[in-house]
């Protein structure tokens, strides 16, 4: 049966009555934990792995060079030198773009409480960097083409008075670079056989990839494509009741080893959007440029606060542009909406 209480005296002095947060009147000290959580990703597998070097100017360049295409044509015994026709190296460019995040945090506040913070201001720079890291991930991705075009100031947008922009994968690098590109007809999910028709492109091309990067939306659609074979699904250690439904290695019918790499920060649209892109690259290729490394500059006093910035400068540069590829006109259900 159900318990049975007395009532409630007269006069009582109830929680209730002295009160609890948020009540204004409330004296109870509140029970605020003092762990602070952030579950945003700064996973950024491109910024985070790609080799990194040094620009020594605003304008990166490298040069490229190619052979000459094959021949069965042999030497006439004896003859003359005539001279071959030769071809120059070529140079390629990229101009550095600056990430920044600037702070301001009062000094009242850096000597507060907060919960799970021991300084606001060492927190949001802590905070900026890992900021600046996703942007750059998403630039290097980016949706929309930019050409590097050389002027006086280095590489700009069309407006040169506008911040200055790196060239990304999808965008044509200054002396006319531009990766591998396949694109679909017709807007469409992941298709095996296009992902290998880009793979196979690339091999005529002399790359040799080594990864290929899906949005998250993406590699859903590459798993279940790979699933309707009934290969890839199967149970480890079945003691342990596991299952196993993911590709982390694929490889091509040109004996080329893909390692299966889901980066939330490339751009997918809905499952009606175009234009969206997959790509496939040699990671040994795909540089990241410092012409200013991360860092952190407090700027002078000016008033009861704490002022500072966070920056980095640099840009991209694939050592050749025909090192990366990208099958185009990819629709997705989910990930990043641009």
């Amino acid at each position: 049966m159900p318990a049975t209480y007395g009532t409630i005296p007269g006069n009582l002095l109830s929680t209730f009555d002295v009160g609890f947060f948020p009540t204004d009147t409330a004296i109870h000290h509140e029970d605020l934990t003092d762990v602070l959580t952030i579950i945003d990703s700064y996973q950024t597998p491109f910024f985070s792995g790609a080799p990194k070097t040094r620009a020594r100017d605003v304008v990166h360049s490298w040069p490229i060079d190619a052979l000459a295409a094959v021949s069965s044509a042999g030497a006439p015994d004896g003859v003359d030198h005539s001279g071959d026709t030769l071809t120059a190296p070529v140079r390629l460019w990229n101009g550095t773009q600056i990430f920044r995040w600037d702070v301001t945090v009062s000094d009242r506040e850096r000597v507060a409480n907060p919960a799970g913070i021991a300084d606001m201001y060492d927190h949001q720079i802590m905070k900026a960097f890992k900021q600046l890291a996703r942007n750059c991930e998403y630039t290097i991705f980016k949706n929309s083409g930019v050409t590097a075009t050389g002027v006086a100031s280095g590489i700009e947008t069309i407006d040169v008075s506008a911040a200055p922009y790196m060239v990304g994968l999808r965008g044509l690098f200054g002396g006319g670079g531009q990766i591998t590109t396949v694109t679909a007809s017709a807007a469409t999910g992941f298709i095996t056989g296009d992902m290998v028709d880009l793979a196979q492109t690339m091999f005529n091309n002399g790359a040799e990839p080594d990864s290929i990067w899906f949005a998250p939306a993406t590699k859903l659609q590459f798993v279940n494509v790979t699933m309707g074979t009934a290969i890839n699904v199967r149970n480890i250690a079945a003691a342990d009741q596991r299952l196993v439904a993911n590709i982390d290695v694929f490889e091509t019918p040109f004996n080329q080893l893909f390692a299966v790499i889901t980066d939330r920060f490339i751009p997918m649209g809905t499952a009606s959007a175009s234009g969206y892109a997959y790509y496939i690259g040699d990671r040994s290729m795909g540089k990241l440029a410092f012409y200013r490394p991360p860092q952190h500059k407090e700027m002078g006093k000016q008033g009861d606060n704490t002022r500072g910035l966070v920056l980095m400068e640099l840009t991209l540069e694939l050592t050749h542009p025909s090192a990366w590829g990208q099958f185009v006109n990819v629709t997705g259900a989910s990930g990043l909406v641009t």
